[in-house]
């Protein structure tokens, strides 16, 4: 726009202004905002309860514990008894690296672990960097 026209819209502006009454708020304005923001304030919609209570739970886990010490001082703890005697636990201990011998591995996957390990790494300081970023 040139000049002449923003000089006019000024002036058409001005004259609206003046024409317009100057209006002020009611005596009790304050508190009557006051009241209403009083009024209105919301309820807290959501309060966290827990489904189960901490004496509950407390109470649950003594039982297990008792169950378990019941359980163990009938059946008991040797391999030789009860429900243990056809466990072999020391073949689950037994390292057995025979099926290695054979094994060879081709240059490009050795490369391809070696670079998704040492990206997976260098993500971690940098994810608790942005973590750090956006904490409040």
């Amino acid at each position: 726009m040139d000049e002449l026209e923003d000089k006019k819209l000024e002036a058409f502006i001005d004259k609206l202004m003046e024409e317009a009454p100057l209006e002020s708020p009611s005596v009790d304005f304050t508190q009557h905002v006051l009241h209403k923001l009083e009024a209105d304030t919301p309820n807290e919609v959501f309060q966290y309860k827990p489904i189960v209570s901490g004496k509950v739970l407390s109470v649950a886990f003594i039982i297990f514990v008792a169950l378990l010490i019941l359980i163990g001082s009938q059946v008991g703890l040797d391999s030789g008894q009860g429900w243990f005697k056809n466990l072999n636990i020391e073949a689950l201990f037994h390292t057995d690296w025979s099926w290695m011998e054979g094994y060879t591995s081709s240059k490009v996957t050795v490369y391809a672990f070696l670079s998704f390990g040492l990206l997976f790494f260098a993500q971690v300081p940098w994810l608790k960097k942005q973590m750090d970023k956006t904490a409040f």
